[in-house]
């Protein structure tokens, strides 16, 4: 039951996954939000890993002169115990098909960015409350006509406050590691939908901050909501200003703001990192790290 051990950092890396996305963290959203994003990257570096390790090995066991000739030491188990077929086949496949999500959700996302940006200068000429944040050089604030026609000044500057929140945390890159984890490996799946919430979190967090009122926080974010949901939208992959959670955000502003976890929040994160990490290197050649011949 050795070969176990090459499944051993992956399965690990997939509980503490799982988890996360149930178990609520008593943090600030920011780092919760960072702690997420931590963990769904390296889970699904420490899953791809494995099934990329094994089958490199499995293909090596198809053509050991290849094998032999082309790849390092390290990359390989040893030729005295070949990968069996009912592992190597099925970690191939799910390998090819990992590339195949990622590159589809990779040119996805550059299109919304691209479009976004093509009009983030102007106002969208739609009847939807809608607020995006557009992120890159080109970028900015995309708003609808509907929201403009929604909100008053002082609504409206809670929305941009929140808006720039995203941009100035550079959420979207939060929201497309969060994306390809769940994308490559579908258990991180609701990891992905509370990274997404602690996100809107944070930038409301912010948006409190700035315009000194939780309150009208809750009650732009709510009356948005409504606004929105009596005409359709379609969903998008950047951070909107009604993205998740409505009822959850404004219970949470209409409480007591959280505290910043200025030492438990950076010890929390060093320690998640460090840990999810040496999983996910261990992932790639656990067998050389013990000495042994796995599988």
């Amino acid at each position: 039951m050795i070969w176990l051990l090459t499944f051993l950092p992956a399965a690990l890396a997939l509980v503490l996954g799982v988890v996360m996305g149930v178990a609520p963290l008593p943090l600030h959203p920011a780092w919760s939000a960072r702690v997420l994003a931590v963990i769904a990257v390296t889970t699904a570096v420490a899953v791809t890993g494995t099934l990329v390790f094994v089958g490199v090995n499995y293909a090596a066991t198809l053509a050991p002169g290849v094998a032999d000739r082309y790849l390092p030491e390290w990359a390989l188990f040893g030729d005295d115990q070949p990968v069996h077929a009912a592992f190597g086949v099925p970690a191939l496949a799910l390998t090819a098909l990992s590339v195949a999500v990622t590159a589809r959700l990779a040119v996805r996302w550059t299109a919304e960015v691209r479009h976004a940006q093509r009009t983030a200068r102007q106002v969208v000429e739609s009847g939807v409350p809608m607020a995006l944040a557009v992120p890159g050089r080109d970028g900015g604030v995309l708003v609808s006509r509907g929201l403009l026609r929604t909100l008053d000044s002082v609504e409206l500057r809670v929305v941009f406050e929140h808006e720039a929140a995203h941009l100035r945390h550079r959420h979207h890159r939060y929201l497309a590691a969060g994306a390809l984890a769940a994308g490559t490996v579908p258990v991180l799946r609701r990891l992905n939908a509370r990274l997404r919430f602690a996100l809107e979190r944070w930038a409301d967090e912010d948006a409190a901050e700035a315009v000194g009122d939780r309150t009208l926080v809750a009650h732009t974010i709510a009356r948005v909501a409504l606004a929105r949901a009596e005409a359709e939208s379609p969903p998008s992959s950047l951070p909107a200003f009604t993205d998740s959670g409505v009822v959850q955000r404004v219970q949470a502003l209409l409480s007591a703001p959280p505290s910043k976890n200025t030492v438990t929040g950076p010890v929390l994160l060093a320690g998640v990192g460090t840990a999810t990490g040496l999983l996910a290197s261990a992932a790639w050649q656990l067998d050389h790290a013990f000495g042994l011949n796995i599988l």
